[in-house]
């Protein structure tokens, strides 16, 4: 069994970035981690677990060695950060190895820019 953890955030308001204005940074959340195996979208049938995330943002879950893709809980939806496009689009992909931490940070983006 291998760790995942990180912390979830969520960027908004007006993020657009300008001269003297600070960069916009995300605030800590609490929603679902779900995490299925290496995919583009989310599919139900594809879960291996889920964790939710504390009020600092900070998750933790042991999982499997293998390939995964992590996706987060956005209202009525599901949200991911795509990677490795356009040859091949996987959502938050990421490896576990066994006895071993991998870190995943993520954030919704409900900002304006």
């Amino acid at each position: 069994m291998g760790l995942l953890k990180g912390t979830i955030g969520i960027y908004e308001g007006n993020c657009m970035p300008g001269p003297g204005v600070p960069p916009c940074e995300p605030r800590p959340i609490v929603t679902t981690v779900f995490i299925t195996r290496l995919n583009e979208k989310f599919d139900w049938d594809l879960l291996v677990d889920s964790v939710r995330s504390n009020t600092d943002g900070t998750y933790s879950i042991k999982l499997r060695e293998g390939d995964y893709s992590l996706f987060l809980r956005d209202g009525n939806s599901f949200a991911c950060d795509f990677i490795q496009c356009p040859e091949t689009c996987y959502c938050q992909p990421f490896k576990i190895i066994d006895d071993s931490t991998t870190v995943i940070d993520a954030n919704l983006d409900h900002a304006n820019w």
